[in-house]
């Protein structure tokens, strides 16, 4: 386990989780652009405002290559001068606060304040409140529709299920949560994360209710799960039979990887 962040991101990248994490990213992208855009003409879209500088003229397409994928993204045209989104500047920049998000964004939803760090680093600025709700509470649709999807792509042979530790802001101090992921082969022989939970605590039932809710979103055909020989994982291992392992066996020393195979 580790409390780095950027392990996070390096696992959701190497996931083969690709068209979430790209879908995420161009979500992430064009609400930014569309609020600046609602900015600099000084009214919303269909809006009627004595204070209107500029109207809309439709978009162009461009694509940003990012570790993500090639992010397809529509850029506001306007009928009086032109807009070009800083970030298509200075991507390299875009790219580390980009990763950082959406691998944030998996994991624990998104705040308000995360989303205007992450339009400053994009050099947008000047987002009002109302803006920057509204990104959130669509960024949490997305990150909510993927954490709860159905898992259909099965059978999912082998799975690999461990925990990352991470510090959050809660009550107004930074604590510890444990952050529960199980990773999986599906039937197209790609890797997929199958879902990630968090926990105050890496126990028994924290990991007994992960699992349920993995096989209650269809979760099927393992045979083969390799994980560390934490004993909370092990019984909830063999406790769930979605999971393919009724039984334990493999079981390694504390730390090293134990593999836990379907019963003959």
């Amino acid at each position: 386990m580790t409390d780095d962040r950027m392990a996070l991101v390096d696992l959701l990248q190497k996931s083969g989780d690709g068209d979430f994490l790209r879908a995420v990213a161009e979500a992430v992208l064009q609400i930014l652009m569309e609020a600046d855009v609602e900015g600099l003409i000084g009214a919303g879209r269909h809006e009627r405002s004595a204070e209107r500088l500029n109207y809309r003229n439709g978009y162009r397409e461009r694509s940003l290559d990012t570790r993500l994928g090639s992010l397809q993204l529509r850029i506001p045209k306007l009928r009086q001068g032109s807009y070009f989104p800083g970030f298509l500047e200075h991507r390299r920049r875009a790219e580390r606060a980009l990763a950082s998000v959406v691998a944030t964004s998996y994991l624990l939803g998104v705040s308000t304040r995360r989303v205007e760090k992450l339009a400053a680093s994009l050099g947008v600025t000047g987002l009002s409140k109302s803006q920057v709700s509204a990104m959130a509470a669509e960024l949490d649709e997305l990150v909510d529709g993927c954490r709860n999807r159905p898992l259909d792509r099965g059978p999912y042979t082998f799975c690999w299920i461990d925990a990352l530790t991470q510090k959050v802001r809660e009550g107004g101090r930074t604590v510890n949560v444990h952050c529960l992921i199980a990773t999986g082969v599906n039937a197209d022989g790609c890797r997929e994360i199958l879902g990630i939970d968090v926990t105050s605590s890496e126990d028994g039932a924290g990991w007994l209710a992960f699992l349920r809710g993995l096989a209650a979103r269809g979760l099927s055909g393992v045979q083969l799960v390799t994980s560390d020989d934490h004993a909370g994982l092990v019984s909830a291992i063999a406790a769930v039979p979605s999971c393919g392992c009724r039984r334990p066996s493999g079981r390694g020393p504390r730390g090293h990887p134990g593999l836990h195979r379907v019963p003959a």
